[in-house]
């Protein structure tokens, strides 16, 4: 696509990401509310219908339970919840969204496949043509050479980036653009069609928006 330059990018810090999408059963713990459209999916299905404040909410409370600095500034609760983007993800001690260089980069894992661990897409995502047209519980299809399940398909995930151009030249620890108003998502959903699975396809939207196939995972710099 037009917004897509294939260019070299260095990550300085080694990170950790959860295996698996954030599932609604994890996120009604934490946060004490579910706002999934498929909830008779059930508690291992992914959060659905999170904006990307909810997003940074759950992150900070995990990172709270977990004795560690919040890496987002929030204000209000629940659905109505506010949050600024964090100054530099790469040295925040808690829990966070994955920089949109680190979720490409462990979506690849070392690999040059068009998705998530195949070159094949039905082997390790839920999108449009096997969906069932809803999604389905986390870790369903194989999972890529990180062992991380659903980094294709079944729902999109938000990062911690603003939307912005690539850049044409080597970048190191980049995050995005330095305003805008749109926020990156990437790994296509279960509605889509296999074109959106794949591991360089980016879009951006209003950080307060929220539909039935986005949700997110969560990343954490390695100390």
């Amino acid at each position: 696509e037009s917004d897509e330059t294939l260019h070299t990018v260095t990550l300085t810090n080694d990170y950790y990401v959860g295996q698996t999408e954030v599932t609604q059963g994890q996120f009604r713990a934490v946060m004490g509310y579910n706002p999934s459209y498929f909830t008779s999916c059930g508690d291992d299905c992914p959060v659905e219908q999170v904006n990307w404040h909810e997003a940074a909410a759950y992150a900070n409370a995990v990172s709270a339970a977990a004795g560690l600095d919040a890496c987002y500034t929030c204000t209000g609760a629940g659905i109505s919840v506010t949050c600024d983007a964090a100054g530099n993800p790469y040295t925040c001690e808690g829990y966070r969204l994955l920089t949109e260089a680190e979720w490409e980069g462990a979506a690849r894992c070392g690999t040059d496949l068009t998705y998530a661990g195949s070159n094949t897409v039905g082997d390790v995502a839920w999108f449009g043509d096997n969906s069932a047209g809803r999604t389905h519980p986390v870790a369903g299809k194989l999972p890529n050479a990180c062992v991380l399940y659903d980094m294709s398909g079944n729902v999109w995930e938000w990062t911690a980036d603003i939307y912005g151009a690539y850049p044409g030249t080597a970048v190191t620890d980049p995050v995005g653009a330095t305003s805008g108003p749109y926020f990156v998502f990437r790994g296509g959903g279960w509605i889509n069609t296999a074109d959106y699975a794949r591991a360089g396809r980016r879009y951006g939207i209003n950080p307060a928006y929220r539909d039935d196939d986005l949700g997110f995972r969560l990343a954490r710099t390695a100390p």
